[in-house]
């Protein structure tokens, strides 16, 4: 892996790591805002079905003190009443009895709850800006508001709904009726109460997204380096095959990668049955010419004739390698005339090159003698008789003069394969 991808992949992990940390932190802020309100609405139907008691009995009498004097927004003859022992008693109503459980809850909790209205008879009762717009709200439709909002100075989370004249209300509210809306009551919890929870829900999502992103990291960090030095062992084997099957100076593949490519190929060809052709060249006179320009240059000369080789031999079934020395082979898959033209080709390409040759007989540039040979195989040859016939080609160019093709026909061929036969 290189080393951008490797930074890519880090950051793909993070980002999507953060992603992650976004969405759970932001579920458990919202899970936190549902449990709140919850906790509202059951604060809320808590108060209305001990209202709803309260209104069914008529009010509840109780002792006058000084915590729970007569109610002067409550004008009912029978608000105040004095016992036969002499005890005085004042009516308690819903609106009275759901203050007093507000001052009750807040002082043991924090939280708050008001009984309100657009036009409350006791001043406290007066809503604030929240309550106002649920109010307002209420008379739109809506059913229930709740939101995080401010009150004195501090987050809440706030909840209302409406409440609503029944039969036990007109008692009370006689310009009223039945389903009309009288006001609501909030529930509001500190946002301080719920804290507590959502940073300790928080605590553990950032702790476990670290764990899984330092996990992450760590294992792309260990895979990074050990695909590095997979690849470093990788390429050292390779360098080493090259060594072993190359040609260093040339870079053609050397006798070695030969003997395992004709092999294959012969048996591929006996299988389908098409021609195989091999041509052995050999650069004439090259011991004259190293000795008259020296071996640097010598190494020069068989690079340029590795260059002519490689740019006859194109085609995905040409095969060309240093057998040995200033000795080249070609293997291709063609007859024997094609073999043939191919060979005096690549003889007119060198001599073309007009590589000087100070001391050769045969011409004052560099020249190639070649031999070809071409059989169609069977069980009865073997790739080394094929190019055992190269060779005594390439022999008998040597011998008719050198710079020249020659190809070992048709007629040697079956005369050998006669004589392997007769040996048999």
């Amino acid at each position: 892996m290189k080393t951008r991808f490797f930074i890519f992949f880090v950051l793909l992990w993070l980002g999507l790591n953060s992603i992650s940390l976004l969405l759970q932190v932001y579920n458990a802020q919202d899970t936190a805002k549902k449990i709140a309100f919850s906790q509202g609405r059951l604060f809320f139907q808590h108060i209305v079905t001990m209202r709803h008691w309260n209104a069914q009995h008529g009010g509840v009498y109780v002792t006058v003190t000084e915590e729970t004097p007569s109610n002067p927004y409550l004008d009912i003859p029978e608000r105040d009443i004095v016992t036969l022992d002499g005890r005085q008693l004042t009516l308690i109503n819903p609106a009275y009895m759901t203050r007093q459980l507000a001052e009750l809850e807040h002082d043991k909790s924090g939280i708050q709850f008001h009984i309100t209205s657009l036009h409350p008879k006791r001043p406290d009762n007066k809503a604030d800006d929240w309550e106002t717009n649920a109010l307002l709200a209420f008379e739109e439709g809506e059913s229930v508001v709740m939101d995080i909002a401010t009150l004195h100075d501090e987050p809440f989370y706030r909840y209302m709904e409406p409440l609503k004249i029944t039969d036990s209300c007109l008692r009370c509210h006689r310009n009223y009726q039945i389903g009309d809306i009288r006001g609501g009551i909030s529930v509001s919890i500190p946002k301080a109460k719920i804290i507590p929870y959502v940073e300790n829900q928080l605590s553990h999502i950032y702790l476990l997204h670290a764990v899984i992103a330092s996990l992450g990291v760590m294992l792309l960090i260990v895979f990074h380096y050990t695909e590095r030095l997979t690849q470093k062992q990788l390429s050292r084997a390779k360098s080493k095959l090259h060594l072993a099957y190359i040609d260093s100076l040339t870079g053609l593949p050397n006798r070695r990668y030969y003997d395992q490519y004709v092999q294959k190929e012969w048996q591929r060809a006996l299988r389908h049955q098409y021609p195989l052709s091999i041509i052995m060249l050999d650069i004439d006179y090259f011991k004259n010419y190293n000795d008259a320009e020296g071996h640097p240059a010598g190494d020069q000369c068989l690079l340029e004739l590795a260059k002519v080789l490689k740019l006859f031999s194109k085609r995905s079934d040409d095969f060309v390698c240093r057998y040995g020395g200033e000795e080249f082979c070609v293997v291709t898959v063609c007859n024997a005339e094609q073999s043939l033209s191919l060979a005096e080709k690549l003889r007119v390409a060198v001599e073309k090159r007009r590589l000087r040759h100070p001391n050769s007989p045969v011409s004052h540039y560099v020249t190639l003698s070649l031999g070809v040979a071409t059989v169609i195989p069977k069980d009865t040859l073997s790739s080394a008789s094929l190019l055992g016939f190269a060779d005594k080609a390439l022999y008998l160019a040597k011998q008719n003069g050198r710079n020249r093709v020659e190809q070992f026909d048709q007629k040697q061929i079956d005369d050998a394969e006669k004589a392997t036969i007769a040996g048999i």
